[in-house]
């Protein structure tokens, strides 16, 4: 879900990720996480004495990994990322929420709202529900276009250039990136709460723990930052095709042929469910992580995560746009 920043100052807007509830970088989801990666190491550890004996701290921080360059990339992009664009990020959130606004207006000028008569728990119900489903799909959508469109998917690389996981590679973002994940959530999630408002009046509200959304609180308590790391944690069965574990987001990770624009959903896996993308983690798969196994020592500088995707996003484009000037050229019949 978007990240609302707090306040218009860059340092304090940092600082108040650790502290604001409807933040995924909030102290608590952080801390969850880890109680849950010391759970799975207590389990793993049953069936492979080899961990027991290598301890907790060597589980969770393998050195091999958190001393990567691809991790050390991580840290430079996610300290200089947040604290240039948080502010700007807040004010996108702001304006891409409007469409909660503008839908409600075109609706009203359609004619006056039924407000139908349901119990106000009802109301609440449908309208979290519905909204939390809306947010979803947004960043479902947004996530697809972001591989599927490949001067979109130029911009997507940094984030899959990663070589390792860690829980700041969700921040290896380009800003770009982000902001194309904020306007498509926020305008679905808008439009269904327009309509919620619509059809139920001021009993339209959203239910929340934290100040959240109550089925996004529970995602984000459920190990969300375990998505990025090394540690397994799979849903399967029928959860597996509700809801997105951390093993599928980390599948989607692989430079493996067959994972790739594999479970591009955030909260709920219905979406890759109908349209064909799921990839199931019913059984465990040693994956490498990355991209295509070429491309990805390109991203390790914080420069050229913010600027090579500007330069494969052109070079993309010019020679899309010849491609399209040659074949318009209309050639004079040979000469009898």
């Amino acid at each position: 879900m978007p990240e609302i920043m707090t306040s218009t100052n860059p340092a304090l807007a940092f600082a108040g990720m650790f502290q604001d509830p409807t933040n995924r970088w909030f102290a608590l989801y952080v801390a969850v996480s880890l109680a849950i990666g010391c759970i799975v190491f207590a389990f793993e550890a049953r069936q492979d004495p080899r961990l027991e004996q290598e301890g907790l701290l060597r589980y969770l921080f393998p050195k091999e990994i958190y001393t990567h360059r691809s991790a050390l990339a991580d840290y430079r992009f996610f300290l200089v990322n947040k604290l240039l664009f948080a502010v700007a990020f807040g004010a996108l959130v702001a304006v891409s929420s409007s469409s909660v606004e503008v839908v409600s207006f075109a609706l009203r000028a359609l004619g006056p709202s039924p407000e139908l008569p349901v119990p106000r728990a009802v109301a609440i119900f449908v309208t979290t529900i519905l909204w939390a489903l809306a947010m979803d799909f947004g960043l479902w959508f947004a996530h697809w276009l972001l591989h599927k469109v490949p001067i979109l998917w130029e911009f997507h690389k940094v984030h899959h250039s990663a070589e390792v996981l860690t829980p700041l590679t969700a921040g290896r973002v380009h800003p770009l990136d982000d902001a194309l994940n904020i306007v498509c959530s926020a305008i679905c999630g808008g439009v269904v709460l327009a309509f919620c408002r619509f059809f139920f009046g001021p009993h339209a509200q959203i239910f929340g723990v934290l100040q959240l959304n109550i089925l996004v609180a529970i995602f984000y308590l459920f190990g969300f930052h375990l998505r990025h790391s090394h540690i397994w944690l799979p849903y399967k069965g029928i959860w597996g095709k509700l809801f997105v574990s951390p093993a599928h987001h980390q599948l989607h990770h692989s430079v493996a042929e067959r994972h790739w624009d594999k479970n591009l959903g955030f909260v709920f896996a219905i979406w890759d469910c109908l349209f064909g993308t799921l990839y199931a983690v019913d059984r465990r798969e040693t994956i490498q992580v990355g991209m295509n196994g070429t491309e990805e020592a390109e991203y390790h500088s914080v420069r050229a995560m913010y600027l090579l995707p500007f330069v494969k996003a052109w070079r993309r484009a010019k020679v899309h746009w010849n491609s399209l000037a040659g074949s318009a050229i209309v050639h004079p019949p040979p000469a009898e």
